[in-house]
């Protein structure tokens, strides 16, 4: 391929940007979703659990569900891509 149209190409390409990733990407449930918004917050999942009436047990199942979800191991990551991606708002 000739090097000036490589390059118009590859200019055109990187000035295509990627469509962001939503929280359908995400398959977020709804429930999910509110427990990343107070995640997000930083809640504990003792205050989340107060808030949302549920366990504390239960929270914990929901924020290892939603780590695998988003390809987090913790909370600050979750909370980083939550907001990076406008999953949620604070």
């Amino acid at each position: 391929m000739d090097p000036n149209v490589a390059g118009k190409l590859l200019s055109g390409y990187a000035a295509v940007s990627a469509p962001q990733p939503t929280a359908t990407h995400y398959h977020l449930s709804e429930r999910e979703g509110d427990i990343l918004r107070l995640l997000a917050q930083g809640l504990s999942n003792a205050d989340i659990a107060a808030q949302l009436f549920l366990t504390e047990g239960t929270v914990r199942n929901y924020t290892s569900e939603i780590f695998k979800k988003l390809g987090v191991s913790d909370r600050t990551q979750a909370a980083v891509v939550a907001l990076k991606f406008g999953l949620v708002e604070i």
